[in-house]
C-alpha cells in the first residue's frame, strides 16, 4: 500500500494532467480569449477572498471530522483537515466519484479506524450533504419562483427528514441485518456503527453540514455574479446545479464539463441567458479547481498522525 507521500504525488500527476486536458477542452469548446474577457472586472484580491472562504469551507468539513469522532481520543483536527484536502483532491479529480474510497483508506491508515466503520461515516455525511445542497438550493427556487404556502411548507417538512435517520438505523440494524448470514450481518452492523444512533451527534452533524454548505454556495453564487449578469436566486440554483453534478456518480475527472453542465442548467433553469452562464460557469470552475490543486499541494505538508 502507497504510504502518504506516495499518494499525494500521483494525486498532484493527476492533477496535472486533469488541467491539460481541461484547457485544451475550453480552447476547442469556447476559446480561451472569451473565457479571459470576463476576468477585467475580477482582481486578484477577489480571488484571494475566495480560496480563502473556498478554505473555510475545508476546515468546517474537517471540524466536522474531528467532531463525529469526538469518541475516538486519536482523532485531531489537523489531520482531519490532511484528510479534508486529499479527499477533496481525489473526489475532484478522479471520475464517478472513485475518490470517495481514499477516505475510509485515510481514516484507517492515520486513525486505526475500520474501513466499515468509516464507510458508514461517509455514507451519512453524503446523506447529509445531499439533504442540505437540495434545501438550500429549493429554498432559493421557491423564494424566487413561488412563494406558495404549499412549497413553503412542503420545504418545512423536508428539513425535519434528517431525524428519520435515527429510526431507519435502528429498523435495518434490527428488522434487515438479523436475517442475513451472520458475516453480512457483522459486515452490515460494522457499517451502521459510522452512522449516529443519538439526537445530539445527528444535530451538530447536521449544523456543521448547514454551515459549510451555506458558505459554500454564497461564496459559488458570489462568483458566478462577478462573471455573469444573473441575479441572486439564478446564481445560487446554479451553483446548486454544479455541486449536485459533482455529488451524483456521473463526472468526468476533475468535473471537466458536467460541473460546468450542472452550473448552466441550474442558471437556465431559473431564467438566465445560456451564453453568459456558459461562461460564468467555467471561470467559476477554474477557480475550484485552483483551490483543489492549492489544497493538494499544501495537504502533504501538514503532516500524518500515526494511530494509537
Amino acid at each position: 500500500m502507497m504510504d502518504s507521500s506516495a499518494k499525494s504525488r500521483t494525486y498532484i500527476t493527476l492533477s496535472f494532467a486533469a488541467v491539460i486536458a481541461y484547457a485544451a477542452v475550453i480552447e476547442w469548446a469556447w476559446g480561451w480569449d472569451s473565457i479571459v474577457a470576463q476576468w477585467t472586472n475580477w482582481s486578484p484580491a477577489a480571488t484571494a477572498f475566495a480560496l480563502i472562504l473556498m478554505f473555510c469551507t475545508y476546515a468546517i468539513r474537517a471540524y466536522r471530522i474531528r467532531d463525529y469522532f469526538r469518541s475516538h481520543g486519536q482523532v485531531n483536527f489537523s489531520e482531519s483537515f490532511r484528510i479534508t484536502l486529499m479527499h477533496n483532491l481525489a473526489n475532484n479529480l478522479l471520475p464517478m466519484r472513485s475518490g470517495e474510497a481514499s477516505f475510509p483508506l485515510m481514516m484507517r491508515s492515520s486513525f486505526g479506524l475500520s474501513l466499515s466503520m468509516t464507510t458508514g461515516t461517509l455514507l451519512f455525511f453524503r446523506v447529509l450533504d445531499l439533504f442540505t445542497l437540495l434545501a438550500l438550493g429549493s429554498i432559493a427556487w421557491i423564494l424566487g419562483l413561488d412563494t406558495s404556502p404549499v412549497w413553503l411548507m412542503l420545504w418545512a417538512l423536508f428539513l425535519c427528514s434528517p431525524i428519520l435517520l435515527l429510526p431507519m438505523r435502528s429498523v435495518v440494524s434490527s428488522q434487515i441485518l438479523t436475517r442475513l448470514p451472520r458475516k453480512f450481518e457483522e459486515l452490515g452492523n460494522s457499517i451502521l456503527s459510522g452512522m449516529p444512533d443519538n439526537l445530539p451527534a445527528l444535530v451538530r452533524t447536521l449544523i456543521l453540514t448547514w454551515l459549510n454548505w451555506g458558505l459554500k454556495l454564497a461564496v459559488f453564487a458570489w462568483i458566478l455574479i462577478s462573471f455573469a449578469d444573473l441575479n441572486v436566486v439564478q446564481a445560487i440554483t446554479g451553483a446548486t446545479g454544479g455541486e449536485l453534478s459533482s455529488v451524483l456518480p456521473l463526472h468526468a475527472p476533475g468535473g471537466v464539463g458536467t460541473y460546468e453542465a450542472g452550473v448552466v442548467a441550474g442558471a437556465v433553469f431559473s431564467g438566465a441567458d445560456l451564453d453568459s452562464s456558459v461562461l460564468a460557469a467555467v471561470n467559476l470552475h477554474l477557480l475550484i479547481i485552483l483551490g483543489t490543486l492549492i489544497g493538494g499541494f499544501i495537504a502533504p505538508l501538514i503532516g500524518s498522525a500515526s494511530p494509537e
